[in-house]
């Protein structure tokens, strides 16, 4: 073998191996956890989406001041290719604002996000669910929540994205998602590893219920 050909066949071995080493270095996410209730019927719900909100696995956190557009227009989108824009309203940021009590309303909801049984109907949730359907209209809400900010997860390992779509007629989850990236060495900007995980979740939702979201 002349020494041309050894020289290509190393550099070739050393892109691979630097290759591999890429992909072992960038965020990766990992199995997407996933509930489904087959007893809770939203196939003929219209789905009101929420914008994403940062959570601490509990309650809601800097409420009137996290955003993240990226996310949102990803949302967006994926609500609307699957349903049609007839099937699917998003709630712009600027709208949840301005309704009375929501942030209170929706970290009932959350605090039971992995909870099987119905959410206990308190007057703060139900004007907040009577305010939305008289806004947006009926349906059932679709919420994703996110456990870093941007600033937060520069000094994470990891980073959880959670998501679910909750039945207003039984007060209960129809379904729920939960997926993990741990942060690799390659640095990943935020937008793209959060945006990777809404994708992992709505993929996981669709093998777990044979193709449906809703």
């Amino acid at each position: 073998m002349n020494t041309k050909k050894v020289v290509v066949l190393v550099c070739a071995a050393l892109v691979a191996i630097c290759a591999v080493g890429f992909l072992s270095g960038c965020a990766s996410t990992s199995k997407v956890d996933v509930y489904y209730r087959d007893d809770v019927n939203t196939s003929e719900s219209k789905v009101i989406a929420f914008p994403m909100l940062l959570w601490d696995g509990n309650k809601l956190t800097k409420a009137d001041s996290y955003e993240n557009p990226v996310a949102d227009g990803l949302i967006s989108k994926k609500w609307t290719d699957y349903l049609g824009s007839e099937n699917a309203v998003v709630v712009p940021r600027q709208a949840l604002d301005k309704l009375p009590g929501a942030w209170n309303a929706i970290d009932t909801l959350v605090k039971v996000l992995d909870d099987t049984s119905a959410v206990e109907q308190t007057g703060t949730l139900r004007r907040f669910l009577n305010t939305v359907g008289s806004k947006f209209g009926d349906g059932a809400l679709a919420f994703a929540l996110v456990t870093k900010s941007k600033e937060e997860f520069e000094n994470a390992e990891s980073i959880r994205v959670s998501m679910g779509l909750f039945d207003t007629k039984k007060l209960t989850w129809k379904w729920v998602t939960h997926s993990t990236a741990e942060k690799g060495m390659i640095p990943i900007p935020y937008e793209k590893v959060v945006q990777d995980m809404i994708k992992a979740s709505f993929d996981g939702l669709k093998e777990k219920s044979g193709g449906a979201v809703r």
